[in-house]
């Protein structure tokens, strides 16, 4: 895990700060070859391996070991609280992380976030582009305790299991309505006679799907008494009775 660039928050109660950094082509294919993979499964899991998540992070500095930035290689004590410290974000107060994407802009909660990877950070991967990215750290209340970093890294294994997860949840939701579809009589329902269709009435797979205007064809044949009114079950906006 490297550390792409971090700040501390200022001591004020209300400030933004603007955190600025770019990309090149290289380095930019391999994060969004991993942006892409919840999107879609053209990537095969091996590829994904070794394509780079960029994550931001947060650390409550007085609970680390031992303070980063009294370090002399602040890059590496960095590293080092990544690698052995949680990801700690403030209980409460109005912090968030803003940017944007085609255009949009996008407003990030942090205090608490909403959705966090695996190890506590937020995956922000989809919102890097090539070239210059500009994030904005919003703040209503003192921060200053607060370290926060971004990260590139590979994708953890608890995240690469994730996407392999829901891939094949999406895979079997694509095979049930490919079977669902199959059960599908080769001839129309919507074109088969009310006789037909009572000889067929008993099929689940008829239940399933008969059309609306065959199933109202057939109850019209065999109920002669629907227009007129009688104590009957109901049917959408249809009476069907049940007297004969």
């Amino acid at each position: 895990m490297d550390v792409m660039i971090y700040r501390r928050r200022l001591g004020s109660v209300r400030k933004t700060l603007d955190i600025t950094f770019n990309l090149d082509d290289p380095h930019y294919s391999h994060i969004a070859r991993w942006a892409k993979s919840k999107r879609t499964k053209s990537f095969l899991m091996s590829d994904l391996e070794q394509s780079v998540c960029v994550s931001f992070a947060c650390y409550h500095i007085p609970s680390l070991p031992s303070n980063p930035l009294e370090s002399e290689n602040l890059r590496h004590a960095l590293r080092h609280s990544a690698l052995h410290s949680p990801c700690s974000w403030p209980a409460s107060g109005n912090l968030s992380l803003q940017t944007k994407r085609d255009g949009k802009d996008f407003i990030i909660p942090l205090a608490p976030p909403i959705l966090v990877t695996p190890n506590n950070c937020i995956d922000v991967s989809s919102f890097i582009r090539s070239g210059e990215n500009t994030f904005s750290v919003v703040q209503q209340n003192d921060m200053s305790d607060y370290l926060f970093v971004f990260h590139a890294h590979y994708p953890t294994p608890q995240q690469l299991d994730y996407v392999a997860s829901c891939r094949h949840r999406r895979e079997e939701c694509v095979k049930s309505i490919s079977d669902l579809c199959k059960l599908e009589p080769k001839e129309s329902l919507w074109r088969r006679s009310p006789s037909e269709v009572r000889r067929i009435s008993t099929s689940k797979q008829a239940v399933l799907l008969l059309s609306p205007l065959c199933v109202f064809d057939f109850i019209l044949t065999n109920h002669p008494c629907l227009l007129r009114p009688c104590r009957c079950r109901c049917f959408g906006s249809i009476s069907i009775c049940h007297s004969h």
